[in-house]
């Protein structure tokens, strides 16, 4: 009797997506189909100076029962996704869905149980160079809440090439990556340059005043920030290479809609609810909204 390989999907090969192609691609164990819900035929990966080339699978020829189905979308695609959903989503199939924002499980509950959902937030900062082409800048870290099915997904991946934690607190891991992903892609997004403008005083320091509002909100949502969070961040940022973007920016660039409600969104809403002042968080979603109104869809 033959060896069963796992058959693993990827839907969504966009940064991120591609990214997590390339990392599962170093275990031979397994059997990749990679989904787009648009065209795309060929797409490239550079990780420690090695190319990958990932060939995307037509959505219309689909006949896998895959064990698991990885979701690299964002909160705003998952409505247009239904039908590419249902068709690659079986009752023994696990779904980790990798995104920002929080309570990721919400939006995949209608396809199948809740013991078969994995969340998971992803550091992995990822330059996009040209069409298609997609640059790991740094070993990628993925965090999931402790689980056995988080003990199972770990075990997709082999080498060295990402760093897989498990927390008790998967909240304060989201809570952090919203804050620090909201600051940077905002300011970003409305400048429409790159990390070189944290050079200028005046916007690192808006980056600090900020990250500070949005973890006042993270914090009074039950979210365990340590004091030097903001520090950590700071250096973080400055160790960019100055040409770094972000993916809002690099979604306002290509004309597509402003991932904001999983992240500066959020940190209004939740002000809101706990009644914590958001004026600078304000400002930016009343700004975006502006700068891609013909694309985005609040």
């Amino acid at each position: 009797m033959g060896f069963k390989r796992t058959k693993v999907g990827i839907l969504g090969i966009g940064a991120i997506g591609s990214a997590i192609s390339c990392l599962l691609k170093a275990n031979t164990s397994l059997d990749l189909h990679f989904y787009n819900r648009t065209p795309k035929g060929t797409i490239k990966v550079l990780y420690n100076g090695i190319e990958n080339e990932i060939l995307v699978d037509d959505i219309n020829n689909y006949n896998q029962e895959l064990d698991w189905l990885i979701i690299c979308l964002k909160e705003h695609q998952y409505n247009s996704a239904t039908s590419t959903l249902l068709k690659l989503v079986r009752p023994h199939t696990k779904l980790v869905s990798i995104r920002n924002g929080l309570y990721h499980k919400e939006p995949l509950l209608e396809y199948t149980k809740e013991e078969n959902i994995l969340e998971c937030i992803i550091d992995c900062p990822t330059q996009q160079k040209q069409d298609d082409i997609y640059q790991i800048l740094r070993k990628p870290i993925l965090t999931v809440p402790e689980s056995r099915l988080a003990r199972d997904f770990e075990n997709l991946f082999q080498g060295e090439n990402a760093t897989i934690k498990q927390t008790f607190d998967f909240k304060t891991a989201c809570w952090k990556k919203v804050c620090e992903s909201a600051t940077l892609g905002a300011i970003l997004c409305l400048s429409g340059e790159t990390c070189w403008v944290f050079q200028d005083d005046e916007l690192l320091e808006l980056y600090k005043t900020a990250l500070k509002e949005s973890i006042q909100v993270a914090i009074a949502d039950g979210a365990k920030i340590e004091v030097d969070f903001i520090d950590k961040m700071i250096a973080k940022l400055l160790s960019y290479p100055p040409e770094k973007s972000s993916s809002m920016l690099t979604d306002r660039l290509n004309g597509k809609p402003i991932e904001l409600d999983a992240k500066n969104g959020v940190i209004v809403e939740r002000g809101k609810q706990n009644c914590i002042a958001t004026p600078i968080n304000d400002l930016f979603v009343k700004l975006l909204k502006k700068t891609n109104k013909k694309y985005f869809i609040l």
